[in-house]
């Protein structure tokens, strides 16, 4: 019997409840699994974070009956997946938060780090300043902060030039800033 035919085995028993082979197939990668993501986070808690994510979604995955040919792909792919949406949140806060007022991040940093804060209830905030905010002021702070966008590449989407993109981007900040100031106190 090959490796893989076992790891076939041990995904139908894990279907089947069999806690042992969730255990097993747990030892079998754990290791292996938070080396490959702490050399990309560079960050041991949260790497194991981000491990414990990745073994929930295998088990979600093999629980949904999804068809799993190599259990190594699976489990890798999903480790990706996981490691790309941690950068990307990661440098959205960052970026985002460095666009505004400083008593604006020292409220918003309070919450990201109370841990009794739920994500929602931060992302029901934002959206909260974003449905008051005129729609291209809301438009170009989500190309910017949360889609990524360059101030050159905004401009060319919004058919605007350079200098009209970055004037804009300047006033929905500061528009922003004051919504949220409003909003929140």
């Amino acid at each position: 019997m090959s490796g893989e035919e076992v790891t076939v085995d041990i995904i139908n028993k894990i279907r089947l409840g069999n806690e042992r082979a969730l255990l097993f197939l747990y030892k079998k990668y754990y290791l292996r699994l938070f080396q490959f993501i702490n050399r990309q986070i560079k960050d041991v808690g949260i790497a194991e974070e981000i491990v414990q994510d990745v073994f929930m979604g295998c088990i979600e995955g093999i629980r949904e009956s999804k068809e799993i040919k190599s259990f190594s792909a699976y489990i890798y792919t999903i480790a990706r997946y996981k490691i790309i949406d941690h950068i990307r949140r990661k440098r959205i806060k960052k970026i985002f938060l460095s666009a505004l007022p400083e008593n604006i991040v020292n409220r918003c940093a309070a919450l990201l780090f109370n841990e009794t804060v739920q994500k929602d209830e931060i992302t029901d905030m934002l959206e909260r300043v974003f449905k008051y905010l005129p729609h291209e002021y809301a438009l170009i702070i989500r190309l910017k902060y949360i889609d990524g966008f360059t101030v050159k590449k905004i401009a060319s989407k919004l058919a605007i030039n350079f200098k009209a993109a970055e004037s804009m981007l300047f006033r929905a900040r500061k528009e922003f800033s004051k919504l949220y100031t409003d909003l929140n106190s």
